[in-house]
């Protein structure tokens, strides 16, 4: 079992792959952490990067460090801009485009119910 570590560097930490070729995360909190029902990740879209449609049984909340892009929600267009805040309802469709020049950075927080199964989930979002 890894060492749980209160405190992380993230720009010590390595970028996994996220759900598009053009995604890349950094995990900040996991629901192994302290058996949670939430997970954080640091995320960037690459200039020109787009996200699969998808959706998730739970909630998700972005915040937009730096970039700009846009998020459809349910097929409605939303420009996003450092400051922008995303809050994805229960099973509502949604894909990000980054649109600018620079890489889309955001903050990312899903909160899952007690009862779901986050490999479950994950490969729910790859097939939509």
């Amino acid at each position: 079992m890894a060492e749980y570590a209160q405190v992380l560097q993230l720009a010590d930490a390595p970028w996994e792959q996220g759900i598009s070729p053009t995604i890349w995360q950094k995990p900040m909190w996991t629901r192994a952490d302290s058996n949670s029902h939430a997970q954080m990740m640091l995320v960037k879209m690459a200039p020109g990067g787009t996200s699969p449609a998808h959706r998730h049984p739970h909630p998700q909340i972005f915040y937009v460090i730096s970039g700009t892009g846009l998020v459809r929600l349910d097929g409605v267009e939303h420009q996003l801009k450092p400051g922008s805040v995303v809050r994805v309802l229960n099973g509502e469709l949604h894909d990000f485009v980054n649109t600018g020049s620079e890489e889309l950075v955001m903050i990312e927080v899903q909160v899952f119910d007690i009862k779901i199964d986050l490999k479950r989930v994950l490969e729910q979002a790859k097939r939509v």
